[in-house]
C-alpha cells in the first residue's frame, strides 16, 4: 500500500511526458484508419465545394473551407497535452476567427442572394425568391458543418469530451471580451451624457468604493450605530475563525512549539466564534435604534450610557481595525484555498485554467491594435453586399453608432459577438454529441454526411441541377459508410495499419450501389415527368418503384 502514490505519480508522470495522449492511449476512440479519413475529407471536401459553389457565392466557398479547418485545428489545440497552455491560449484566440468565418460564410452568402434576387418586378415574386434564399443558405450551412466533420475527421479529435472542453474554453474566452466592450461603451456613455470628467470608468467606480469605504469608517458622529457596529463585529470574527482554522498550522510550526501555536490558534478560533454567537444574539437587540429616535432611546439607556454607545460604535479606529482584520483574514482564507487547490493539482492544469482568458485578453489586444484598420472595410463589405435601399440606410446608421462610441468599442463589442458565436456553436455542437445524435463509433463522418445530405436536400431549392443533388446525396452516404468502416478497422488493428486493399474495394462497392441508386432515381424522374395518371403505364411502374424500394429499405436494415 505504501508504493501506490508512487506509482500514481509515476503514471502521472508517464502521462505528462507522453506527446499528444490525452486518452492515455495511442489509438484515439473514434479515429478511423487513415485511408477511409482521407476518403471522408476528401469526398466532404469535392461535395461542399460543389454544392456551395452552385448555389451561392465563391467566396463563400474559401471561408467555409477555412472555418472547417480553423474549428478542426481548434478541437486538435484542445486536446493537446504537450505545450497544453499555449496550445490552448491559441485555441482561445482562434474562437476569434472560428465564430469570423462562420459569420462571413453564411452571412455573405444570404446577403449576397438577398441583394441579388430584390428588389422583384412583381409581388408573386416574393415567395419563390426568399424560398431560393433560404434554400441556399441551407445548402451553405450544411456544406459548412460538413467540412467540421471532413477536417475533424483527419485528427479524429470530434469526441464528446474534446467538444465540450472546447466549449468551455469558448465561454472563458468570451468573458474577457464582453466585459472589456461592456466598460468601453459604458465610458462612451458617460462620456456622452455625463461630461468629459467622467469619461473614465475607473474614475467613477473607485469614487463609489471609497465613499461607501467612508461611510463604514466613518459614520455620523453625535449618535450610535449600532446595527452597522454589530455586523462589522460579526464580519471580523467569522472571518478570523475561518482563516485561524484554514491555517496549516502543524506545517507552520516546528516541533518544539507545535503545542503551543495549535493551542493559542485553538484559543483564538474558540474566541472568534464565541464573539460571532455574542453578536448574532445581540443583532435583534439592534434593530431598537430604528424603532425609537435618538432622544428617547438616550432616555432609556441614561445619557452616560448613550454616550459610551456612541462613541465606540462611531470610533473611525475601531471601524478601521474591524474591517481591516475582516479584509485580512478573508483574504487569507482565500489565499489558503486557492494554495490548496494548486497543491493537490499540477502547475499545468492551474496554468491551463487561466489561459482562455490570456486567450480572451489578446482578442481584445487585436481589437486595441487593428481597430482602425479592419473597421472601415468590414462595414464597407457589408453594405456592399446588401441591396440598393439597405445599403444607404446601413451606411448611415452605423456611421452614427461609430461617431457617437468609437471605433474602438464598436470593435471590441463585434469581437465578442463573434467570439460568442463560437461558444454557441461549439455548445451546441457538444449537446448535440452528448445526446447520441453523433454515433461514438464514428462521429467526425456522421457530421460530415449529415452536414452533405442537408445541403443536398435544400440544393434543389437553391436552383441546383438533378445531377449534382444526386452526387450530393451519393457522396453522404460514400462518407458514413467509408467512415464508419474505418473506425470499425482502425479500433481492431489500428489506425496505422495498412488497410487499403479492404477499404478500396467497400468503398468501391459502397460508390457503386450508390451511383446505381442514383442512376435509378433519375430514371424514375424522367419517366415521371413525361409520364401523367391517366396513362395506363405509369401506376403499374410507380408501384413496382415503390415495391423495389421497400424490399432494398429492408435489406438495409437487416
Amino acid at each position: 500500500m505504501a508504493d501506490e502514490p508512487g506509482r500514481d505519480a509515476a503514471a502521472d508522470d508517464a502521462t505528462a511526458a507522453s506527446p499528444d495522449a490525452p486518452t492515455g492511449t495511442g489509438e484515439r476512440s473514434g479515429a478511423p484508419t487513415r485511408a477511409s479519413a482521407a476518403v471522408v475529407l476528401v469526398v466532404s471536401l469535392a461535395a461542399a465545394v460543389a454544392l456551395i459553389g452552385a448555389a451561392g457565392p465563391t467566396f463563400s466557398v474559401v471561408v467555409a473551407v477555412a472555418h472547417g479547418a480553423v474549428f478542426a485545428a481548434s478541437l486538435w489545440l484542445v486536446d493537446r497535452e504537450r505545450w497544453r497552455g499555449a496550445a490552448t491560449a491559441a485555441a482561445g484566440v482562434l474562437a476569434l476567427g472560428v465564430g469570423a468565418s462562420f459569420a462571413v460564410a453564411v452571412g455573405y452568402a444570404f446577403l449576397d442572394l438577398l441583394a441579388a434576387a430584390y428588389p422583384v418586378q412583381a409581388v408573386s415574386q416574393i415567395r419563390p425568391r426568399g424560398l431560393r434564399i433560404v434554400s441556399a443558405t441551407a445548402v451553405v450551412l450544411g456544406g459548412t458543418l460538413a467540412l467540421v466533420g471532413g477536417f475533424a475527421t483527419v485528427s479524429g479529435r470530434l469526441r464528446s469530451e474534446t467538444v465540450w472542453a472546447y466549449a468551455k474554453l469558448a465561454v472563458k474566452t468570451f468573458v474577457v471580451p464582453l466585459v472589456a466592450a461592456a466598460l468601453m461603451l459604458l465610458t462612451a456613455l458617460l462620456a456622452r451624457f455625463g461630461g468629459p470628467s467622467e469619461a473614465p470608468v475607473v474614475a467613477p467606480l473607485v469614487e463609489r468604493v471609497g465613499g461607501a469605504v467612508g461611510a463604514v469608517v466613518a459614520p455620523v458622529p453625535g449618535r450610535t450605530h449600532l446595527l452597522a457596529f454589530a455586523l462589522l463585529v460579526a464580519a471580523a470574527s467569522l472571518t478570523v475563525a475561518r482563516g485561524v482554522d484554514a491555517l496549516p498550522v502543524a506545517e507552520l510550526s516546528t516541533p518544539r512549539t507545535d503545542d503551543r501555536v495549535e493551542a493559542a490558534a485553538d484559543a483564538v478560533v474558540r474566541g472568534a466564534r464565541r464573539v460571532l454567537v455574542v453578536t448574532a444574539f445581540a443583532l435583534p437587540v439592534t434593530l431598537v435604534e430604528f424603532v425609537l429616535p435618538p432622544s428617547d432611546l438616550r432616555s432609556l439607556v441614561t445619557p452616560g450610557v448613550y454616550g459610551v454607545l456612541a462613541a465606540v460604535t462611531a470610533s473611525h479606529a475601531l471601524r478601521a481595525l474591524l474591517l481591516a482584520t475582516a479584509l485580512v483574514a478573508g483574504g487569507t482564507v482565500a489565499a489558503v484555498w486557492l494554495l490548496g487547490r494548486l497543491a493537490r493539482g499540477r502547475a499545468a492544469d492551474a496554468a491551463v485554467t487561466v489561459t482562455p482568458f490570456l486567450g480572451g485578453g489578446a482578442v481584445v489586444a487585436l481589437a486595441v491594435a487593428l481597430h482602425g484598420v479592419v473597421l472601415a472595410p468590414t462595414l464597407s463589405f457589408v453594405a456592399d453586399a446588401l441591396p440598393g435601399g439597405f445599403e444607404t440606410s446601413f451606411t448611415r446608421q452605423t456611421g452614427a453608432v461609430v461617431d457617437f462610441y468609437g471605433s474602438l468599442p464598436v470593435v471590441t463589442t463585434l469581437a465578442a459577438v463573434l467570439v460568442g458565436m463560437t461558444a454557441a456553436l461549439s455548445l451546441a455542437l457538444a449537446l448535440v454529441a452528448s445526446t447520441g445524435a453523433l454515433p461514438e463509433s464514428a462521429p467526425g463522418p456522421a457530421l460530415a454526411a449529415a452536414g452533405i445530405f442537408v445541403a443536398a436536400a435544400f440544393a434543389t431549392g437553391a436552383g441546383v441541377g438533378a445531377p449534382l443533388v444526386l452526387g450530393g446525396v451519393v457522396a453522404s452516404f460514400v462518407v458514413w459508410d467509408a467512415g464508419e468502416y474505418g473506425a470499425t478497422l482502425g479500433r481492431e488493428v489500428g489506425t496505422a495499419a495498412d488497410t487499403l486493399a479492404p477499404e478500396s474495394v467497400h468503398v468501391g462497392a459502397t460508390l457503386a450501389v450508390g451511383v446505381g441508386g442514383a442512376a435509378l432515381a433519375a430514371a424514375v424522374h424522367r419517366v415521371a415527368a413525361n409520364a401523367t395518371i391517366a396513362d395506363v403505364t405509369t401506376v403499374p411502374f410507380a408501384l413496382a418503384v415503390v415495391v423495389a424500394g421497400l424490399l432494398l429499405l429492408v435489406a438495409a436494415l437487416r
